[in-house]
């Protein structure tokens, strides 16, 4: 099978992920729990439906970045730039392509661009055990927490 065919499958299955994922949050949440009513519902119940409809929400968003960037790269195949690094202008590895069908950017540069995660400045001045080091104690329900002897 050759790329543009991978493409474009990729593309539909994309599509019915998506077109599913937006049936599924259209439906009520009222009806999606299968209750007559929510008054009576403990309210963890009803948090873990609300968490269960954000996290597909997110995943929608995914998907549909997803679906995105599959459209770029079936554009960038029918100009003929498909397979080609987008900073270098060298050839993407075919086994890359492979893996990642709608990637932009060979291995080098790939590597070359992508985000360092940069520990937050407030971690220099605090981390675990930092009270314990000033002679300070953490007491937790009347234990102090780093005392072994408890």
């Amino acid at each position: 099978m050759d790329l543009k065919n991978k493409l474009l499958d990729k593309k539909r299955d994309l599509e019915k992920i998506i077109a599913q994922k937006k049936d599924n949050l259209m439906i009520p949440m009222t009806e999606s729990t299968d209750e007559l009513s929510m008054y009576d519902q403990h309210p963890a119940d009803a948090a873990s439906d609300l968490y269960e409809r954000e996290k597909d929400a997110g995943l929608l968003e995914l998907m549909e970045l997803e679906l995105q960037k599959t459209n770029d790269a079936l554009n960038r195949y029918e100009n003929g730039q498909y397979g080609i690094c987008s900073i270098c202008g060298g050839p993407i590895e075919p086994k890359r392509l492979e893996r990642l069908l709608n990637t932009t950017q060979c291995v080098q540069c790939a590597l070359k661009t992508r985000d360092n995660f940069t520990r937050p400045a407030e971690e220099d001045i605090t981390f675990p055990g930092a009270m314990s080091d000033r002679g300070e104690t953490l007491e937790i329900a009347g234990y102090d927490l780093y005392d072994s002897d408890n």
